[in-house]
């Protein structure tokens, strides 16, 4: 059924070529009037069968198609019935009645397209006319209406044909400029009108140009044509969209629209030329409307394109400082109101809030999750700040505040303390209910900064030192700038520092009380920059998470610890090396081939391999972590849960996961001898760990009454300052035999106490914990 209108086409096609091998009768005047009928019945099947909703439009065409053939009929008969041919006649007056219904039915359809830069359209249809109307009145309208000294009634009809062409073509422009999706029925219907254009001009020619006169059957196959290339356009599907709403759209300059108004510009020029090379008289005051008309319409429509350029640019400006996820300010704008705000000296506030862990949460719940989050952030960060306040997507997850109306530094603390905990209340989003933990950075301008880039420099520096407080809220200050904070700046010059080697690994003994023997090292990584010194892992570790690089660091740090216990296992020094892992290495699906190829790499077997991971990051994606870790503890690699007591897991997931150790957290251990909490915790862990067949490390070991709580709690491992501080790889075999020589006699001298009834261990229930929130949340330590 889709297929009716080709057919119908070429049907049309062939018929319409064969009428000319037909001779010169009646039958032939038949066959034509068959064809254009068909035009007329094929517009009637198409509106019924495709259902426009503006049916009017092409009922009006539809009429205009039979008073065509009503006309062609007309003229047949007095040409073959009374053996005449008058003009005027009954038949002129049907031709002329098609032009206004064809037209007319052609305005409904574009009218009920809408607007669709309706003013622009009109215009350029305008200018278009404007262009024809004059090459019509020079060489068809005039020389008709003054030659040949006939009755004023034939010259009127005669000239009513090439007004009813100009009408048309008006129309037509008005089709064509209105319309950007072009169909397969606005192509036909197009043709077809352009046929009957075309075809009445040569006609009308005809009267005085001898060649085409001498050829005018031929015109016949123009009109056959639109009358098939009418009945194809309306049976075919797309004819329905003609007469649909067009959606909105940015108006856009075409270059075909652009084209036509040129050479509609070189028209009159074009008929000064034409009439000064043939030497016929001038025109003049025909192409003097004609100039006027084009000088008022081409103004207007400058206008209106620079009206539109306007529109455009205000348009890309709003685009260009907004965020496409938020619809937030983003960070261009937010630079510019802040240089303003400088630039005038305005006191303002100035938040800088970072989504912490996001990373994490985007591999947990997924991209789109992650978006509502932001979304989510975004919102709030809205309702919770002044009417006067600018809120901006400055990063990824990062978000900024200006706010004006700042009273005091005071103030601004306490603005940022109160947001921060309204942004860690639940999101309830459609699928799922979630907290998230925020940093927060303070600027208090122009105090703390004097312009833009230094501002967002130091407000880096400041959610640094935010991220190591326990509210997680800092206020710039001078002295941040040194030490991790500074560090974190500096991020971009990670990737080169593992390429040059400036990450180097100091090494933390581990000792078994059992035994009274180091048994394993931990190592740790520094970053020996060339400017800045010695920095810790606290500098650049967490930034490296949130950019990416923890990876390649991990990678990094655990080739060059499994090369230097190679080395240390050559001297005879028989050692484990523990290496952290982070939350991002267990989600990555390499992590397995990268341990078992470094390795093989450097000779050593899995037991000489000690790999830590965090309560948390466990947390993170539990079922991929477990498949992680069993294969890892498959190829014999020791695996233990660092930092334990400090995260938000449950036993039931603890005790699902494939690891021989519980390294006890330094925060209970530390003040664990004057503090009766911490040292229940501490013994409880120890006897839980036991229960579970767990090997344990007790972290924070800074003085010999601390170990020999440890040792009267039964703790197998300790590790701690008051043992060793981390050392350079040339400095363990001397730290190790100082330890070994040394704790033995701290262990004699001081023989276990009998336990007391507050020593035992208590009994616990750990009873089912179903958080209402998924929280993605972290310690501060």
């Amino acid at each position: 059924m889709k297929t009716i209108w080709w057919r119908y086409l070429i049907a049309g096609v062939v018929v319409s070529a064969g009428v000319f091998s037909m001779p010169v009768g009646l039958g032939r005047d038949l066959v034509y009037c068959l064809i254009g009928a068909s035009g007329t019945v094929a517009i009637v099947i198409g509106v019924r069968r495709h259902g426009p909703p503006h049916r009017r439009g092409w009922h009006l065409m539809a009429a205009g198609n039979a008073a065509w053939v009503l006309g062609d009929a007309i003229y047949a008969w007095f040409e073959h019935g009374l053996l005449v041919s008058p003009f005027p006649s009954v038949a002129d007056v049907a031709y002329l009645a098609a032009y206004p219904m064809l037209a007319g039915g052609l305005l409904i359809l574009v009218r009920s397209r809408g607007p669709e830069n309706g003013l622009a359209a009109v215009l350029d249809s305008a200018i278009l006319t404007v262009g024809l109307a004059l090459v019509s009145w020079v060489f068809l309208l005039e020389p008709t209406w003054t030659g040949g000294g006939a009755p004023i009634l034939d010259r009127i009809v005669a000239v009513a044909y090439p007004v009813g062409d100009v009408l048309l073509f008006a129309v037509l422009m008005r089709v064509v400029t209105a319309r950007r999706d072009a169909t397969i029925a606005s192509l036909l219907l197009t043709g077809s009108l352009v046929a009957v254009i075309i075809t009445d001009s040569l006609f009308v020619a005809s009267t005085w140009v001898a060649v085409i006169d001498a050829h005018a059957q031929v015109l016949d196959l123009g009109w056959l044509a639109a009358y098939v290339l009418w009945g194809a356009a309306a049976l075919h599907p797309s004819m329905r969209g003609l007469s649909v709403r067009a959606p909105t759209q940015v108006a856009t300059s075409e270059k075909g629209r652009l084209a036509a108004l040129a050479g509609s510009a070189a028209i009159v020029p074009g008929v000064l030329a034409v009439e000064v090379i043939t030497k016929t008289p001038l025109h003049v005051w025909a192409i003097i409307i004609a100039a006027s008309a084009f000088i008022v319409l081409f103004g207007a429509r400058m206008l209106r394109m620079v009206g539109q350029l306007e529109h455009q640019s205000a348009q890309l400006s709003t685009l260009a400082g907004t965020d496409y996820l938020t619809g937030l300010a983003n960070r261009r704008q937010i630079v510019d109101h802040l240089a303003w705000l400088l630039d005038s000296h305005h006191g303002a506030e100035m938040l800088v809030i970072n989504v912490e862990r996001f990373n994490e949460i985007n591999d947990v719940l997924g991209d789109r999750a992650g978006e509502a989050i932001l979304q989510a952030v975004g919102a709030r960060l809205e309702t919770l700040v002044g009417t006067g306040a600018m809120v901006a997507r400055v990063a990824d997850h990062r978000f900024g505040v200006l706010d004006p109306s700042l009273a005091s530094a005071q103030d601004a603390e306490g603005d940022a303390a109160r947001i921060h905990r309204a942004l860690e209340l639940p999101f309830d989003l459609p699928e799922l209910n979630v907290s998230v933990e925020v940093s927060a950075a303070v600027l208090v301008l122009p105090q703390d900064a004097s312009e833009p880039a230094q501002a967002l420099h130091r407000a880096d520096i400041a959610l640094a030192a935010a991220r190591r407080r326990p509210g997680r809220v800092a206020r710039y200050q001078a002295k941040m700038e040194s030490g991790g904070a500074l560090a974190l700046l500096l991020i971009g010059e990670l990737a080169d520092a593992l390429r040059h080697g400036d990450l180097v690994l100091h090494y933390q003994p581990q000792v078994d009380l059992r035994s009274a023997r180091v048994f394993a090292v931990e190592a740790l990584v520094r970053w020996q920059h060339p400017k800045y010194g010695l920095l810790g892992p606290g500098a650049f570790i967490p930034a490296a998470e949130q950019s990416g690089l923890i990876g390649p660091l991990t990678q990094y740090v655990l080739d060059r610890a499994l090369a230097q216990n190679a080395r240390w296992h050559r001297d005879g020094l028989d050692l484990t090396v523990a290496v952290n892992l982070s939350a991002r290495n267990l989600l990555d699906p390499h992590l397995v081939d990268h341990v078992s190829a470094a390795l093989g790499r450097h000779g050593l077997d899995a037991g000489t391999l000690e790999l830590e991971i965090t309560e948390s990051s466990a947390m993170v994606d539990p079922r991929r972590c477990i498949q992680v870790l069993t294969r890892l503890a498959t190829m014999g690699v020791t695996l233990s849960v660092d930092d334990y007591g400090t995260g938000h897991s449950s036993l039931a997931y603890l005790q699902r996961l494939p690891v021989t150790r519980l390294k006890i957290d330094q925060s209970f251990v530390t003040n664990m001898v004057s503090d009766q909490p911490s040292a229940a915790i501490v013994r409880s862990t120890i006897e839980l760990a036991r229960n579970l067949h767990l090997d344990v490390v007790a972290e924070g070991v800074e003085n010999d009454e601390t170990l020999l709580a440890l040792r009267d709690m039964h703790c197998p491992g300790v590790q701690g300052y008051g043992l060793g501080r981390p050392v350079p790889p040339p400095q363990v075999p001397e730290l190790i035999t100082r330890i070994e020589s040394r704790i033995p006699e701290i262990l004699r001298s001081h023989r276990p106490s009998a336990p007391s009834r507050h020593d035992q261990s208590a009994p616990f229930d750990i009873h089912p914990h179903t958080e209402p929130v998924i929280a993605f949340k972290q310690s501060a330590r």
